[in-house]
């Protein structure tokens, strides 16, 4: 049996532009923008660990990362006000394979 799929917001605060930037891009690769700090991940435990790791490596001592797991009704529930950066799809991929 699959390791179930769940959505997480997570949400960063990096000093650094050079980091910033890397940060942005190796969560591109995971999930979607909701804004420019803010992004939409659906994956399982295991790829969770694997992405904070990735994130803990860039991140310096005074950022910050935030992840918030979302339940079901809590993704339902989501709403942006202006222009939407990209649509809520409930199947994508994990995360980028290279």
């Amino acid at each position: 049996m699959p390791e179930p799929r769940h959505w997480h917001l997570m949400m960063y605060d990096v000093s650094d532009s050079k980091v910033l930037r890397r940060v942005h891009r190796a969560l591109k690769d995971w999930g979607k923008p909701l804004q420019y700090s803010v992004f939409r991940v659906r994956c399982t435990a295991r790829e969770l660990e694997r992405l904070r790791f990735e994130l803990v490596t860039l991140l310096g001592d005074d950022d910050r990362l935030c992840v918030v797991r979302l339940c079901d009704g809590c993704v339902g529930r989501i709403t942006v006000r202006g222009r939407e950066l990209a649509p809520l799809e409930l199947e994508q991929a994990p995360f980028k394979i290279v």
